[in-house]
């Protein structure tokens, strides 16, 4: 499963991570609702970039969309089949979002059975951000009644990851996150292009 796990590090020296977590402390302060950092899970609560009020927004949202049998929770949308799936296909025209992070995980199979871990990020910047969609969904509890819930956006891989695992997530730049909110051709175009380059380290 491609993307089944992402890094927030809320370390001194990534200033755009700390000022994240601190707007989410702040924006849901005594509403029952809470993100963790370091490594986050499916069906943990992340922050997502969306619009709100006519602007880019952090808002905090739980990772994966409720399976239709009610067991367990879709993580990933296929960017190429996005428009044909009825789970996606309003999210994609309409509520589209971007995932900040400090990197996304991924696993590296041996012989043997052995398998080493990596972080991947991009070539230039300590923040990786991840295209994705999110809906609402009925509340089952009061602590859900607030919070959306994300699908990260993903691609066939390329040469950068793709001896690791055939497909990677959609990436988009920092100055491409507004224009992937509110403009679909540019959208669409974002996620069929396969020339972000990305850097592992062992983890």
């Amino acid at each position: 499963m491609l993307c089944a796990r992402f890094i927030i590090l809320d370390e001194k020296e990534v200033a755009e991570i700390n000022k994240i977590v601190k707007e989410i402390g702040m924006k849901y302060d005594g509403r029952g609702l809470t993100m963790k950092t370091g490594e986050i899970f499916p069906t943990d609560n992340a922050p997502v970039v969306s619009m709100e009020n006519g602007k880019p927004s952090i808002l905090l949202m739980k990772w994966g969309f409720p399976k239709w049998d009610g067991k367990g929770v879709v993580i990933n949308a296929r960017s190429e089949t996005a428009s044909q799936k009825r789970m996606f296909a309003t999210p994609l025209v309409h509520r589209r979002c971007a995932i900040p992070s400090t990197g996304f995980i991924e696993w590296a199979k041996y012989e043997g059975g052995s398998k080493q871990k990596f972080i991947f990020n991009t070539t230039d910047s300590p923040m990786l951000y991840m295209a994705g969609l999110y809906s609402d969904y009925t509340a089952k509890d009061k602590d859900e009644e607030l919070i959306s819930r994300f699908v990260v956006l993903t691609q066939q891989a390329n040469n950068s990851i793709s001896d690791i695992h055939d497909r990677m997530p959609v990436i988009l730049y920092k100055d491409e996150i507004r224009r992937y909110l509110t403009d679909l051709t540019f959208a669409n175009s974002v996620m069929s292009r396969d020339t972000v380059q990305l850097i592992r380290k062992a983890a």
